[in-house]
């Protein structure tokens, strides 16, 4: 493991009693906790608020992380440390007329002293009317994208949109064999789906459906600020792909595994109800006790 604080290589220089690494795209930021012996050394150092921090491990990365907290305890030091620099904490009202999404996420990044990046959606897509109501530039983007069928990711000093869809048909990173009942699995089917989406306004109305969901299903109708019917399909479909992704889940725990990264792509094998195509929602590395952590969503490809 290497710890680089402020530029510095300091992993010669500290004694680590914990470290995690959280990466997630589920509307919380990624995250790192550390917790060192000699609190005092640390002081002298003079930690601030949005120094950068990045702890690497075994061909994982955690990107940038920015100072948070800084406890002491006992003796022992603990810092927390976060994806978004303070600037991305601060909450305000605006409103954005007739931006493209990429217009938006920029003007979100200067406001938070972040880059921006956009994969599998259309960034030129002109979004009419959008409000940031009395919250962060994250919280906006990741409502903003939830509609769009994308998550947000925020790592190394970017705001990052992912399109569901795009994420879903890349090559699968790994391939892991799962059997009946191993140990550090546990998968969850049951999750009530819906049918059907519907976005209307007073501009606009449009449907979107899983067609491999009974039509017995709730089938709602929700009020989105679309000022068109292009944009309250492109909304209805983001919001059926949210909502019926989470049915079913996958956990698994393992020693170690660097390729368990949010939005990543896997396959599982091995003939029981978890065998198909998977993406990962969250992981946490433990970077002490080698030991790592996934949470997945399957796929699904039949939202129209």
């Amino acid at each position: 493991m290497e710890i680089y604080y402020q530029g510095a290589d300091i992993t010669g220089m500290v004694q680590v009693r914990k470290c995690i690494a959280r990466d997630t795209s589920g509307g919380r930021c990624d995250s790192l906790e550390i917790e060192f012996d000699n609190a005092a050394g640390w002081y002298n150092w003079g930690p601030e608020e949005d120094d950068q921090i990045i702890v690497s491990h075994n061909g994982y990365d955690t990107g940038i992380m920015y100072l948070n907290t800084v406890l002491p305890e006992d003796g022992h030091f603990r810092i927390l440390a976060t994806a978004l620099p303070c600037a991305a904490r601060k909450k305000q009202y605006r409103s954005f007329t007739g931006k493209t999404i990429e217009e938006i996420m920029r003007a979100c990044g200067m406001a938070s002293g972040m880059d921006f990046a956009i994969f599998g959606i259309d960034g030129q897509a002109v979004i009419p009317y959008i409000q940031q109501e009395n919250e962060s530039a994250a919280a906006l983007l990741y409502r903003l994208l939830k509609f769009e069928g994308a998550a947000l990711k925020c790592v190394n000093g970017r705001y990052t949109a992912i399109g569901i869809s795009y994420a879903q048909t890349r090559p699968a990173y790994q391939t892991i064999e799962i059997g009946a009942k191993q140990a550090g699995t546990e998968y969850r089917r049951g999750g009530a789906t819906y049918k059907s989406v519907t976005v209307k306004t007073p501009f606009a109305k449009a449907t979107a459906e899983d067609l491999l969901v009974a039509s017995t299903h709730q089938q709602i109708t929700i009020n989105l600020p679309a000022r068109n019917d292009i944009q309250a399909g492109r909304w209805a479909r983001g919001v059926l792909m949210h909502h019926n992704r989470q049915a079913e889940t996958l956990t698994i725990e393992s020693e170690f595994n660097p390729g368990f990264s949010s939005m990543t792509r896997i396959d599982i094998v091995g003939g029981t109800d978890a065998t198909g195509d998977w993406i990962i929602e969250e992981a946490e590395h433990d970077f002490y006790n080698r030991k790592s952590r996934a949470k997945l969503y399957r796929c699904i490809y039949t939202i129209q």
